[in-house]
């Protein structure tokens, strides 16, 4: 009864079109020895939910604030289809996380991919953040010196982080962390 069950799973998927109930009816579909057909009619459903929301959200820009292409993106990532994921996110957006995990992936085969992304959010979270914890944003920064070094684009990057120690002078615990990290952000 392998297709009753993938029908039932298929209706939960339709009501929480996720990455988990994605996985769900994979197991189910492949124990009936039907996924490939299911997994078109799921990578359908949620395109298709996607066209109908961002056509929803051609009213007012807030509210159309969340549509993206995140689910499509984890489930390529999940398939281990990095570049099919590259170009759903590219496309259609997707999650602060989802653009880290895509860079991570991306930094050795593709670093003019990468560098800008883990640039973006490093100087973001330096401009967001109010508790002092520099750590993570730091990281990123690290990353993006490397990888636009090996691009030759190493003194855009210096150019970019001393306009971030300009703005930013009053973050102590900011400027302190550079200094710490000097060696891998100024790598020319």
């Amino acid at each position: 009864r392998h297709a009753d069950a993938v029908q039932l799973v298929w209706e939960a998927f339709c009501e929480r079109p996720f990455l988990e109930t994605y996985q769900t009816l994979q197991r189910h579909a492949q124990m009936a020895g039907a996924w490939p057909e299911w997994r078109e009619r799921a990578l359908a459903e949620l395109r298709q939910r996607i066209a109908k929301s961002k056509e929803h959200a051609r009213g007012p820009s807030w509210q159309g604030a969340g549509v993206n292409h995140s689910v499509l993106v984890e489930i390529f990532i999940y398939e281990e289809n990095p570049d099919q994921a590259w170009r759903e996110a590219r496309e259609g957006g997707c999650s602060d996380g989802l653009w880290l995990r895509l860079a991570a992936t991306r930094e050795e085969t593709h670093p003019a991919d990468a560098a800008p992304i883990y640039l973006k959010y490093g100087e973001a979270g330096v401009h967001s953040i109010r508790d002092g914890r520099y750590e993570d944003s730091i990281n990123l920064l690290v990353k993006a010196a490397a990888l636009m070094q090996r691009l030759g684009q190493g003194a855009e990057f210096v150019r970019r982080l001393e306009a971030l120690r300009a703005t930013y002078k009053a973050k102590r615990n900011f400027i302190k962390l550079v200094e710490q990290n000097r060696k891998s952000l100024y790598l020319s």
